[in-house]
């Protein structure tokens, strides 16, 4: 069991300073304050580790740390924020669990970041925020050459990397998405590795996670890694279509009920024996797939359309 952080006991500054290095081993943080733990991350030492510790709703955002971090085998619990921190030094979170909501929102890590084998655990809503969209890249020459190793995670939460850009030694090898993931607005260089794996199939709208993702793969020239998304998304495509097209039980395909040429959503959904919603995420994301009338703010279907919609996908 995990002992909880006392400062006299566990903040050793002697012994620190004289082997330039401190280290903390199976101790429980999650009673001490965000500003305790800035200050340990600050001591004037050369490296900090933190091995098999535990944080429990740690804010850490808009700081700056200059030392070299390694957080090993740590459980952050709850909410963690490091949006908008800079980091000057190399820092680690291999195999580390993050359980609840985390934020690496435009955080700048100069020297390289590892977070090989992680786990985000969708515990109270969990996700994984890494965006960068707010980063002024220009000020950042060297963030280009840095090391960011995401090799073996395991993402069970929705992940977003929106607006990220990854180069040089960027690595996804082996990591595994088991829910859904967001790469809009992201440049991908020509030396990462994006050998990952994907278990996520049946999520909702996860064709439009590997549409995105093969856009970006197809702009930044990876040609084998794009076609291989497109063929996850379009075998998420064909389950859809199958599965749309079969006859609802209880709601008979019969034009005779309908008084009018022009039906709503609700009867095109019974005429052609799909869901409401599936008519209504066909003309979010499908627009082509089934002409539709807009009267003002109402929606409406020809009942000519349908009918030839049903004679084209009669196999």
């Amino acid at each position: 069991m995990a002992k909880l952080y006392n400062e006299d006991k566990h903040c050793d500054l002697d012994l620190f300073y004289s082997k330039k290095t401190a280290f903390f081993d199976n101790i429980d943080f999650s009673q001490a304050s965000p500003e305790e733990i800035n200050k340990i991350m600050n001591l004037a030492i050369s490296e900090i580790f933190f091995d098999d510790c535990i944080f429990t709703n740690l804010n850490l955002s808009n700081k700056k740390f200059f030392r070299k971090i390694t957080f090993n085998k740590c459980l952050f619990k709850g909410n963690t924020n490091f949006s908008n921190s800079q980091f000057e030094d190399f820092i680690s979170f291999d195999r580390s669990t993050f359980d609840g909501i985390t934020k690496f929102n435009d955080t700048v890590f100069n020297a390289g970041v590892s977070f090989v084998e992680i786990h985000t655990k969708p515990a109270r809503g969990g996700y994984f925020y890494y965006r960068g969209d707010g980063i002024d890249y220009s000020k950042y020459p060297k963030y280009y050459e840095n090391v960011l190793d995401f090799s073996g995670a395991k993402f069970e939460t929705e992940v977003s990397f929106f607006g990220r850009r990854f180069f040089e030694d960027t690595s996804f090898s082996r990591a595994t998405f088991y829910n859904k993931f967001w790469f809009s607005e992201c440049n991908i260089g020509l030396k990462t590795n994006f050998n990952a794996n994907f278990a996520c199939d049946g999520i909702k709208n996860i064709d439009m996670c590997y549409r995105i993702l093969k856009d970006v793969l197809s702009k930044e020239g990876y040609s084998i890694q794009a076609r291989t998304i497109e063929r996850l998304e379009q075998k998420i495509i064909d389950k859809q279509n199958k599965d749309d097209l079969l006859p609802s039980p209880t709601k008979p395909n019969t034009p005779n009920k309908h008084n009018s040429d022009l039906l709503t959503t609700a009867e095109a959904a019974e005429y052609l024996g799909l869901k409401i919603n599936t008519l209504e995420r066909w003309r979010s994301q499908f627009p082509n797939r089934l002409p539709f009338v807009k009267i003002g703010r109402t929606v409406k279907y020809r009942l000519e359309d349908l009918q030839a919609y049903i004679s084209k996908n009669i196999k």
